[in-house]
């Protein structure tokens, strides 16, 4: 009937016919960990992890009708191309009942509540579908948007908006109170905006969604931002930087006191760098305490605080009580006003660690930020150490990464020597077809104790020409680096350095 002994397979190697992956009820083959690949030499490939009953294998023969070839894989690997082959047509089914069991006009700010505990509900499962495929995906940001005609539901993944599926105007009201009741939001109030919380848990994981809406002329936009709480902490070689560039931030996370910052723009993976570089302090040596708006990974030994504007605990009153606890570090989620700029520079300069972040593009920028927010300019110079400024770039897929001769255009602008190749990803199953996968960060390093100060003072407009004479790559000598090396396309640099 079948060997005991399986050939293992690698399945990042294989391609999947989706057709006949459906063929197999999703409940049997989450149950059973397997799915069905492809039908080869007519047979159809069945991954396991472990040996198959010979009733499951006889159920098996029943719904696909030929005979079957069991190989084995990693249980993670089987469950991952479970969620990936068999979200989307749930979703439609799902989709599919609410049009034919569900009534907008059915549903009160009275019977909501009850009527929705239900899990069978289609609304609910379409809802569960959605987000299910968001962290699938790994998105950040998912969206869903009403116009005339239907809705758009998107994600952000790797930075970039993918649009995953169109529903019904019929459908989306549904969809939206459901959510709104998952976030504790006013169901009944669709005039403004709102924002409310998730604690969504998958299998063994638990995630924050963040949940906000918007009244537009067509309905309330949902955004959904998920943090996602599995991952983990990584090295700053790991994020990117380089092992000299670690060495120097480690360097400067060594200073008792003084103020660091880590800018960009929104997105660009600054609070990730902020929690490696915490991640590299001995804790059990010293008094740590972040204050953040909202808590996205949970680090041993240090004292973390959620800013709660609602009972009027923000970054400002977080901070002056911080203080009066004998900080020896103080993570600072964001410096956003004037007030906490203050005195943030202020226990910079008076025996503490300061760690922040600021929107901005670039060093200069991020103590023109300070200066407008009020901060005396000799405060800045003295608590100043360094300024990380950052922004993420996408990684060319590594499963279908093709190299290129590059055109002259390329040739010029990246400074190419002859003969020299460019790299770009074909796109396939590994990366959804969107030839990219995973980020990385691209950076620049500028110090304190006057260096950034004194370049500000003498022409902020070449800011970037002047760290170059003392040989530390900008930004876009660090993201060249990356497309002559394979890591990135010429494409991502013209996005992220234009």
């Amino acid at each position: 009937m079948f060997s005991a002994k399986m050939e293992k397979v690698n399945m990042e190697d294989i391609s999947l016919e989706p057709d006949i992956v459906r063929k197999i009820p999703e409940e049997i083959a989450r149950d059973n960990c397997l799915i069905a690949l492809r039908r080869v030499n007519g047979k159809v490939i069945v991954a396991v992890d472990e040996i198959p009953d010979v009733t499951l294998v006889e159920e098996l023969k029943f719904i696909l009708g030929v005979e079957l070839e069991f190989v084995k894989s990693h249980r993670e690997k089987i469950h991952d191309l479970i969620n990936t082959y068999y979200c989307k047509e749930n979703l439609n089914h799902a989709l599919k009942d609410i049009k034919e069991n569900e009534s907008v006009s059915q549903l009160t700010a009275e019977n909501i509540s009850d009527r929705y505990r239900f899990q069978n509900s289609p609304v609910i499962k379409a809802a569960n579908y959605i987000i299910n495929k968001a962290i699938d995906e790994r998105a950040s940001d998912l969206h869903i948007e009403p116009f005339q005609e239907d809705a758009a539901i998107r994600m952000r993944i790797d930075g970039i908006i993918h649009e995953y599926i169109r529903i019904s105007t019929a459908v989306y009201p549904l969809l939206c109170t459901r959510i709104k009741i998952m976030a504790q939001m006013d169901i009944a109030e669709k005039r403004l905006p709102q924002d409310g919380k998730v604690k969504y848990t998958r299998g063994k994981f638990d995630y924050d969604i963040r949940v906000s809406t918007l009244p537009t002329i067509y309905g309330e936009k949902l955004v959904l931002r998920i943090l996602y709480r599995d991952d983990k902490i990584e090295d700053l070689n790991k994020l990117g930087f380089s092992r000299k560039d670690e060495e120097k931030i480690k360097n400067m996370l060594n200073r008792s006191s003084g103020l660091i910052l880590v800018t960009g723009p929104t997105g660009s993976g600054k609070t990730t760098t902020v929690y490696s570089m915490i991640s590299n302090i001995d804790a059990r040596e010293k008094n740590i305490v972040s204050i953040e708006d909202p808590v996205e990974y949970t680090l041993e030994g240090v004292n973390q605080v959620n800013v709660n504007l609602k009972t009027g605990l923000d970054f400002a009153l977080g901070l002056r009580s911080t203080l009066r606890q004998d900080p020896d570090v103080i993570m600072l989620g964001e410096i956003r006003d004037e007030e906490t700029a203050h005195m943030a520079v202020r226990a910079a300069v008076t025996g503490h660690l300061v760690i922040s972040t600021l929107h901005t593009n670039s060093s200069a920028e991020s103590v023109i930020r300070l200066k407008d927010m009020g901060v005396p300019e000799y405060f800045i110079q003295d608590a100043l150490i360094g300024v990380i400024s950052q922004k993420l770039v996408r990684k060319i897929c590594p499963y279908c990464r093709v190299e290129y001769v590059p055109s002259s255009e390329e040739i010029k602008k990246l400074k190419l020597s002859s003969g020299q190749v460019l790299y770009r990803g074909e796109g396939c199953e590994r990366c959804n077809y969107k030839s990219y996968r995973g980020r990385t960060v691209i950076y620049e390093i500028s110090y304190g104790n006057g260096e950034i100060m004194n370049f500000f003072k003498n022409d902020r407009l070449n800011f970037e020409d002047n760290i170059k004479e003392l040989g530390r790559a900008s930004m876009r000598e660090n993201c060249m680096k990356l497309v002559k090396s394979g890591v990135t396309t010429y494409g991502e640099f013209l996005r992220v350095c234009p």
